[in-house]
């Protein structure tokens, strides 16, 4: 056994549990979220990727985007021989088909859109025959969107060449690499949805007092 690792793992849960007050949660899942950061930030080239005084925040926002372009190119590939036009087209039939059945502003809330945006990809849809829409049973000035018999065929004819774009996405990551990705991923996700759907008319200064910049992992170790 490797005693020499285990003193440092040991070294680095006592400091975990230290840096905890009695009223914050002590678990695995906190564990390791700290033991990950502490290791990485050890592991991490400081002269990587910054440029003329670029800051963390600007240089992953910029990889946000490209990985969107990235995926948005192959997810283009994967679908060129079907009706779906955009990984939208796709992402809204799944959604209605995964659901069961949805009203109008639930799959366009689902897919982070604008309503305009939203209205065109349902109104393609529709045109297309792979969705139909009709009264909602509980509120009567509502419309359910449910898929078609052929936007199934579609939807289900898709996910082969979907699956082929995804494992390119993920690149050379490991398991654990995904997972952490995932994770963080998810986290973001979490923090920018409610902001989206419930503060979109508020300025950049109203939103960055959502943000606590004097201690940005206050959630994560919680």
């Amino acid at each position: 056994m490797n005693y020499e690792l285990l003193q440092q793992l040991i070294g680095y849960l006592a400091a975990y549990e230290s840096q905890r007050s009695p009223s914050q949660r002590k678990d695995m899942e906190g564990f390791v979220a700290y033991l990950n950061q502490q290791v990485f930030e050890k592991s991490v080239d400081p002269t990587v990727g910054f440029e003329n005084g670029e800051t963390v925040e600007a240089l992953l926002s910029q990889l946000i985007a490209f990985l969107y372009r990235y995926a948005k190119g192959y997810i283009k590939k994967a679908l060129n021989h079907s009706n779906l036009i955009t990984i939208d087209d796709f992402s809204y039939l799944a959604g209605i088909w995964q659901t069961g059945g949805c009203s109008k502003s639930e799959i366009i809330d689902m897919n982070i859109h604008e309503k305009t945006t939203g209205m065109e990809v349902i109104k393609r849809l529709l045109n297309n025959q792979l969705i139909e829409q009709t009264d909602d049973l509980i509120d009567r000035r509502s419309k359910r969107l449910l898929i078609t018999e052929k936007g199934k065929g579609v939807l289900f004819g898709t996910f082969e060449e979907m699956r082929k774009a995804s494992l390119i996405i993920a690149g050379t990551l490991s398991e654990i690499e995904k997972m952490q990705l995932l994770y963080l991923l998810q986290k973001l996700h979490f923090f920018h949805k409610p902001l989206f759907l419930n503060e979109r008319e508020k300025s950049l200064d109203e939103l960055l007092d959502f943000t606590d910049h004097t201690n940005p992992n206050a959630e994560f170790y919680r």
